[in-house]
């Protein structure tokens, strides 16, 4: 794969805050159409069969069951060769270790997991919303997720190891 020729060589690799943000409002649009549409249908499906009550049980199952695959979708996409979700990769993302190879299934799951904390529990994600933030102030533009996981998020373009800051230059 070619280095971009925009990036230069005095350009960061680490993507920052707002990119990420991008990407993480375009796949929780796809996810949540997808989960919708499959508990409509199956629930219209099943509650012609079975009856009202019947329809809707189905389409909460269906529910529970795109919540799981919802936590799957991070990791299986960051491990695969997308190295980042359809949203990262379709703006140019991926995410990478220090010597910028592409991530296991368990180090995603543990990025995952940490992120899902911060976002999706109620209370709790009214304080942790400062350790996404912190990617606007660490210099590889890491947030809690990231730090956890050893991993970065850089432009798909990105080869080789990341230039760490703690390296001295060298």
């Amino acid at each position: 794969m070619e280095a971009d020729p925009s990036m230069g060589t005095q350009s960061s690799p680490f993507k920052g805050f707002w990119i990420r943000a991008l990407a993480f409002m375009i796949d929780s649009v796809a996810l949540g159409v997808a989960v919708w549409v499959c508990a409509i249908v199956f629930g219209i499906f099943f509650g012609s069969l079975f009856g009202e009550d019947a329809g809707f049980g189905v389409g909460f199952l269906v529910f529970i069951l795109a919540s799981f695959a919802t936590i799957l979708y991070k990791p299986l996409m960051e491990a695969s060769e997308y190295q980042g979700t359809f949203g990262k990769h379709f703006l140019g993302m991926k995410v990478i270790d220090k010597n910028g190879r592409r991530i296991t299934t368990g180090k995603s799951f543990i990025r995952t997991m940490v992120f899902m904390f911060q976002v999706y529990i109620p209370i709790i994600n009214w304080v942790s919303w400062l350790a996404l933030i912190m990617i606007v102030f660490t210099e590889e533009n890491q947030g809690l997720h990231d730090v956890t996981a050893e991993t970065y998020v850089v432009s798909k373009y990105w080869q080789g190891p990341v230039p760490l800051q703690d390296n001295f230059g060298a």
